[in-house]
């Protein structure tokens, strides 16, 4: 059993902050999968699409702080925000039996990197609270090492 809450941006006031990969970050899609990803893209495209990306943030951001100053409210306003790559807060509430069905589909190797590395984040946290529960309901694989 579980549940969380997310930040809405309704009533936060703290700047938007954005994940942008870097150039050298860029993935290609799987050959042989729906999901996940493949290999590193050149440098070049991953230059250009980090470009684009922070040109679509930044008019993101402009739209919204003019909505903002319009007196337009927050929770409308937001809607200009690039909601793929904002940050957010968000509190979960967990058993651990939750927690370690999370782990065990997000820490897989097809999962999505960005995914694997929260997933990843989430066991060096839980696993000195709870290290014989998380061995009993993880299946064991050496992709579930933080």
């Amino acid at each position: 059993m579980d549940a969380w809450n997310e930040s809405s941006r309704r009533y936060i006031t703290e700047e938007p902050v954005f994940y942008i990969p870097q150039a050298d970050q860029w993935r290609s899609k799987p050959e042989n999968s729906k999901q996940g990803s493949g290999d590193l893209i050149a440098w070049e495209l991953g230059e250009k699409h980090t470009r684009e990306l922070m040109g679509y943030i930044e008019l993101g951001m402009q739209k919204y702080e003019n909505a903002l100053a319009d007196g337009i409210c927050a929770e409308q306003a937001r809607l200009f925000l690039p909601a793929y790559g904002m940050y957010v807060r968000w509190y979960w509430t967990a058993s651990v039996q939750s927690v370690a069905h999370f782990l065990a589909q997000r820490l897989e190797y097809d999962a999505q990197k960005e995914i694997q590395d929260y997933a990843k984040a989430i066991l060096k946290l839980i696993k000195p609270l709870y290290p014989i529960s998380l061995e009993q309901l993880i299946s064991d694989g050496s992709n579930k090492e933080g």
